[in-house]
């Protein structure tokens, strides 16, 4: 069979995975225990970043470095405990979509933002590990989303052209470094809402997985 890709590269939180909410979750109890508002722009504001942009943000969002350091201290700590004594809970549709594109033959790869030694608890806890041959983390690129460093490395290790690569991704920032890669990107919205002008960037915005491999059965 033709297919008009030769390979999927996957994003992991809020895509594969339903870890925002456990992110976010993990920052309100660390603001609550260091007396901080946390409101929702701004955890709306991090999903997608890698941790080290995500503390820069904080640092920007509050005015000050020194109580965001403590903010992402208490709250990775949180989060850790959470993703290694809590289950993992798995997007609808991952599974499906997987074990499709296993049978297919088709290369994939994870790419994302989230640090090795985090990525590879989630992977492995969560069942998916075995999926995927292939991981980028975010602290082994240069730079992270919403850059294209990650997607072009994933495809690289797929030895596929990222043009010939379609990207699975849940927030505007991983679609931004998808289309940057020259990649065509397949959105499916985890916890924030596309924007038209992302939208009209995207190769077709999905409600879920299963609408997802639907699209990409007919490729």
């Amino acid at each position: 069979m033709n297919r008009s890709f030769d390979a999927l590269l996957f994003d992991m939180d809020g895509l594969m995975l339903d870890t925002e909410t456990l992110s976010c979750a993990a920052t309100r109890r660390a603001g609550a225990e260091l007396g901080i508002q946390i409101d929702d722009a701004m955890l709306m504001g991090m999903v997608g970043l890698s941790e080290a942009r995500c503390t820069r943000y904080i640092a920007e969002y509050l005015a000050n470095e020194e109580l965001a350091a403590q903010l992402q201290q208490t709250s990775r700590a949180g989060y850790r405990r959470m993703l290694e004594h809590e289950e993992i809970p798995l997007k609808p549709g991952i599974v499906e979509l997987l074990d499709w594109a296993e049978n297919q033959g088709i290369p994939r790869a994870v790419a994302t933002s989230t640090r090795r030694a985090v990525a590879d608890v989630k992977l492995a806890r969560s069942g998916l590990a075995r999926y995927f041959r292939h991981t980028i983390a975010g602290d082994e690129v240069a730079r992270t989303k919403p850059e294209p460093d990650i997607y072009l490395a994933a495809a690289a290790l797929l030895g596929a052209a990222p043009e010939r690569c379609i990207v699975l991704e849940d927030s505007p920032y991983g679609m931004q470094a998808g289309v940057a890669a020259g990649s065509r990107v397949l959105l499916v919205p985890d916890l924030i809402a596309p924007l038209e002008t992302q939208r009209a960037q995207a190769l077709a915005v999905c409600g879920d997985l299963h609408q997802a491999l639907t699209l990409l059965r007919s490729l």
